[in-house]
């Protein structure tokens, strides 16, 4: 690793104290930990290449994917291991047939149209994952296509940042590309949404729609943004700030004297040692991992990552 970036990971790890609060709204816990991406290790930093890293992408076919879509459907709600006792909407038999014959239909677009054909499996918690499928056409334009993603914790001013505006730009198409996507949304239009529910029990009434996304871009990384910020999973912005105010909502008097002046220094530190700040936030229904990430002198990346559970009752 290179010194700065070691120095800057050592004055992370002081600056993160084990007992210093972190607690996203309805969650019952969340972590915060130093984190660098070592580029001669790891090589370039994406969205991809940190998934694989963190186990939580691996490859699959598209077959799989399309069980997947069709059996969440059939199921009506996420956690195949439960059975929710207050849920009802449970589609009809008839109407989950027709639907497998859609995506059929879909899958078969996608490999007679497209080359070079990824499949993705996003899982962070064994009860629950979500699938992607990449490809590209003939004039080498990226299709991404993704389902609907659940999330359960909304961010409630905890992070400072504003969204990037080129995250959902998409190239003028040529002919040939616009075609393939009308022809691609088409069969997607059929497939109209489905309500999904989310928690078990409780009386927690939960509920997502259930549908694909198509995203289109010239670099294939960026095709998998746009379709994942589409779905819901996934939010990138320009970091700000950690908001003290907003972080302190169930700090005791205590815990103020002592947890501000140590995020004052965090943020402090974080803008005056790296460069381009953003925050990626992954979603995983019940489960948030948020990266808070700058570019170090050596260009490494290094910052700060919080992972956070849901709670239904917390």
């Amino acid at each position: 690793m290179n010194l700065e970036t070691a120095k800057i990971l050592g004055t992370l790890e002081v600056l993160i104290d084990k007992r210093l609060e972190f607690r996203l709204h309805n969650n019952h816990h969340s972590s915060l930990e130093p984190f660098v991406w070592d580029i001669q290790e790891k090589g370039d930093f994406s969205l991809l290449n940190l998934g694989r890293d963190r186990k939580w992408i691996t490859l699959t076919d598209i077959d799989v994917a399309v069980k997947n879509w069709q059996a969440l459907e059939r199921r009506g709600y996420l956690n195949p291991d439960d059975y929710p006792d207050d849920y009802e909407d449970v589609i009809a038999p008839e109407l989950a047939d027709a639907r497998a014959e859609i995506y059929e239909e879909l899958a078969d677009a996608i490999s007679e149209n497209l080359q070079n054909i990824e499949v993705f499996k996003f899982s962070r918690i064994p009860m629950y994952s979500f699938y992607v499928v990449l490809g590209q056409d003939q004039e080498n334009n990226w299709f991404c296509f993704s389902q609907t993603v659940a999330r359960e914790t909304k961010l409630q001013g905890e992070i400072k940042y504003s969204n990037l505006p080129d995250l959902t730009m998409q190239p003028s198409l040529d002919e040939n590309t616009a075609k393939l996507k009308d022809k691609f949304q088409q069969i997607i239009n059929k497939l109209e949404p489905i309500t999904i529910y989310g928690y078990y029990g409780g009386g927690y009434d939960y509920r997502f729609p259930h549908y694909l996304v198509q995203a289109i871009s010239d670099s294939r990384e960026q095709a998998i943004l746009i379709a994942l910020q589409q779905a819901g999973m996934l939010d990138i912005g320009k970091f700000h700030k950690f908001d003290i105010e907003a972080l302190s909502w169930n700090w005791d008097e205590n815990e103020i004297a002592e947890f501000y002046p140590q995020y004052d220094k965090i943020n402090q530190f974080i803008t005056q040692k790296l460069s381009d700040i953003q925050m990626l936030r992954c979603s995983f229904w019940n489960r948030e991992c948020i990266y808070v990430l700058g570019t170090t002198k050596a260009e490494d990346l290094a910052g700060i990552y919080i992972e956070s559970k849901f709670d239904f009752n917390p």
